[in-house]
This record gives structure tokens, C-alpha cells and sequence, in this order.
């Protein structure tokens, strides 16, 4: 199986051949995709704790991926020329869902020791309890830009997301199929936030989800309520602690997310490098976490599909989705009672890999494995609601 290494952001796998045709889209220039045999990734200088390496392993060999851990690349400013001729410029992401990151080390300016990126996203997904199939479920996205992204003209208005980083932001959520985006910020930000997004007219607004911006203050009501009025989420840096907190609360998922972290917004490239894959959880700073199944399988299937491997993706989804609808579940999560059952993650994963799962009904697909689809300028009509004080915010309507 052929993974595509791209050059600049993800490029679509290649054929059988050493090097992928050039292609265009309408928002960036041709893309050289490097193929190898192999999946590339990094593990940084600390080795991954033995439970967590073991289960990744078989998870990899589970999905028939071949992978190669190579050391992190070092930390510089410009790529040695040598890079380019060898096609290195863009390094492996490093692969380390052990190291669980809070919410809260994104407040204040960002925690000393907080990773560099340009945004990051995290995934809520957990599995419809008590419903019937392709209803219920949890299935949301939340970003946040950088600290070190965020600026302001204006002492008296919190620090906001360049337009470049917002841009990616929105991108990303409208090639993963979302449709209702809300956008959450402080009372001093809502007006200047609106502003800048009218500033930028289509190039900002043309990428797809239906869009609300209002306060912390207006979405408690709804994010109490599980947040499901929508399926993406940008948090502003110092609010993410609440609305993860209460997305998690909603949704019965006390164990860790997924944590992706992206970086090229701010100089055009498109779409942004996965540079780091990490978990996020309820705490302060960064720490070590036992075995956590939902996320090392969840967080190694993004992976995969941002290699390119979808279909290796889509197996390590199905095979939790099915499990899970079968009643297995693990102490983070939920289960359904009264056939359900809860095991240690370690039998978790191996059953996962093992047994057939007594469910055989076709489960909901996961927005975040849905493949990118380039939106082509004025192909779509989009809207911009500016909330002002609504408690009960209704499901966005497309069209307005």
C-alpha cells in the first residue's frame, strides 16, 4: 500500500509510479507528492510508554500499514537547501497520543512549554447510545488557533486569530463535510471577530459551513445541551477549557481527545502540515496518561488519513464503531446497559482486533475520515450570523 508524502500540505495518493503528477486547484500552485512505501512517523525524544507502544504496533499490523518511527526533526528556520533536493523540507508528524495536553495551557498567551503550531483540533466522537442506527452519536470538531497567532490593535479587545489561521480554521472544517459552525469568543471580541470576516468577504466566508459567532456567555445554554446545534466548533484560546469541558460532559466522554496540531496557516499553505499528534484532557499543562483505547485508535486513524491511508483509517473506525455497538465499552466511556459491558483498554483493543463484532449494522461515518474536497470559488453560498444574546440558539439554516 502506497502512501502519499507530500511536499506541501496533503496531496491525493499516487499510482504505482516514484512521483505524483503536479496538480492545481484555485487556491494553491502545483504540488510535487513524494510516494513511499512506507508510513513515515516521528516519535519525539521521550519513547512512547510500553502499553501504548505494544497497542499501537498491533493496531498498525490490525490495518495492514507498514510504518517506520523515525526521530523528530530539529527545530530550525529555514530548510537547508540539501532538504529540498531530497524532498525532507516537510518532516513526519510526531505521533505521541501519551502526552495528554489541557485545554487550559492555551490560556493566557499559551503555557511556556505549549507545543508550536498554527491551530489545533480535537475530536469528540463517541457512539449513539440507545438509538437506532445513523442516529444520535457525537461527532464534533474543536479548534482553536495558536496563542502565538493571536494579536490585537486594540488593548482593550482580547487577541484575535489572524485571518490567515481563521481562514485554515474554516477550510478544515468544511473538508471534513461540516456544516454548522459556531465560533466562540469574548463579549469585547464578537464585533471586532464580525468585522474582520467582512473585511475579508468571500476569501474567508466561500469555504462552506454555515457560520454563527457569538459569546461564551449565549452558547452555555446549548453547550450544556451537548452542543449538537453544531458539528464544528473554534473556541478562542482562553474559552477552550469551558467548551471542552462541557462538550465532554454532554456527550458522557470523560477519557481523553484526540489532538491534532497544525501548522503553515500563516504562509499560505494549503491545507496546513499535521505536525504533532498528542491527546487532550481536563488538567493543567501536559501530562503522561495510561492506555486510553478510544484515543489511540481515534487519534491513529486521523493520522492515517492525513498520510493518505483512508481505507486503513476507515478499519480502525469500523472496528471500534461496531465494537461499541455491540455494548463494549472502556472506563471513559459510556455503555448500554443492560448488555453492555466495560472493559480494561488493553481486552478492549484486543477484542477489537480479534473477534468479529456481534454488531453487523452499518454504522454513521465519521466526519473527520471524510477525503478533502476543494470548494470552488462561488460554487456555494454561505451566510454570517452575528449572535447578540440568544439562550436558545436554533439549528443554523442554510441560505440566510
Amino acid at each position: 500500500m502506497d502512501h502519499s508524502r507530500p511536499m506541501q500540505g496533503r496531496a491525493p495518493a499516487a499510482s504505482a509510479s516514484n512521483v505524483a503528477p503536479p496538480f492545481r486547484d484555485p487556491v494553491s500552485a502545483a504540488r510535487l507528492a513524494v510516494v513511499t512505501s512506507r508510513l513515515r512517523l516521528a516519535e519525539p525524544g521521550d519513547a512512547a510508554p510500553e502499553a501504548w507502544r505494544v497497542e499501537r504496533d498491533a493496531l498498525l499490523a490490525f490495518a495492514g500499514v507498514d510504518a517506520e518511527f523515525v526521530s523528530p526533526a530539529p527545530a530550525r528556520r529555514l530548510p537547508r537547501m540539501g532538504d529540498w533536493a531530497r524532498g525532507a523540507a516537510v518532516p513526519a508528524p510526531v505521533f505521541a497520543p501519551w502526552l495528554g495536553w489541557s485545554p487550559a495551557a492555551f490560556q493566557h498567551g499559551g503555557a511556556p512549554s505549549l507545543p508550536a503550531a498554527d491551530f489545533v483540533a480535537s475530536y469528540l466522537i463517541e457512539h449513539a447510545r440507545g438509538a437506532a442506527p445513523g442516529q444520535g452519536g457525537t461527532d464534533i470538531v474543536l479548534l482553536s488557533p495558536h496563542p502565538a497567532t493571536c494579536t490585537s490593535d486594540d488593548v482593550a479587545i482580547p487577541p484575535l486569530p489572524r485571518a490567515g489561521v481563521l481562514r485554515a480554521m474554516i477550510r478544515a472544517a468544511a473538508a471534513e463535510g461540516r456544516e454548522r459552525l459556531a465560533i466562540i469568543v469574548h463579549q469585547r471580541q464578537r464585533n471586532a471577530l464580525a468585522r474582520q470576516m467582512l473585511a475579508a468577504g468571500k476569501a474567508l466566508m466561500q469555504d462552506g459551513p454555515e457560520l454563527d459567532i457569538l459569546t461564551i456567555e449565549d452558547a452555555l445554554p446549548v453547550l450544556m445541551q451537548s452542543g449538537r446545534a453544531w458539528d464544528a466548533i473554534i473556541a478562542m484560546p482562553d474559552l477552550r477549557s469551558i467548551v471542552f469541558a462541557l462538550l465532554g460532559l454532554g456527550a458522557g466522554v470523560h477519557g481523553a481527545w484526540p489532538l491534532l496540531w497544525f501548522a503553515g496557516a500563516r504562509h499560505g499553505t494549503h491545507p496546513p502540515r499535521l505536525t504533532l499528534v498528542t491527546s487532550e484532557v481536563a488538567g493543567e499543562g501536559v501530562a503522561r496518561l495510561t492506555l486510553d483505547a478510544p484515543a489511540l485508535v481515534h487519534g491513529l486513524a486521523l493520522t492515517l488519513h492525513e498520510a493518505g491511508a483512508h481505507r486503513a483509517a476507515g478499519r480502525l473506525h469500523e472496528a471500534w464503531s461496531r465494537l461499541r455497538d455491540s455494548g463494549v465499552s472502556t472506563t471513559t466511556r459510556g455503555h448500554d446497559a443492560p448488555y453492555g459491558r466495560t472493559l480494561p483498554d488493553a481486552e478492549f483493543l484486543a477484542l477489537l482486533r480479534r473477534e468479529p463484532p456481534v454488531s453487523q449494522r452499518p454504522q454513521t461515518p465519521w466526519r473527520a475520515l471524510k477525503c478533502d474536497k476543494v470548494t470552488l470559488a462561488g460554487s456555494q453560498s454561505t451566510g454570517l450570523r452575528v449572535v447578540a444574546s440568544n439562550p436558545q440558539i436554533p439549528s443554523p439554516k442554510k441560505g440566510r
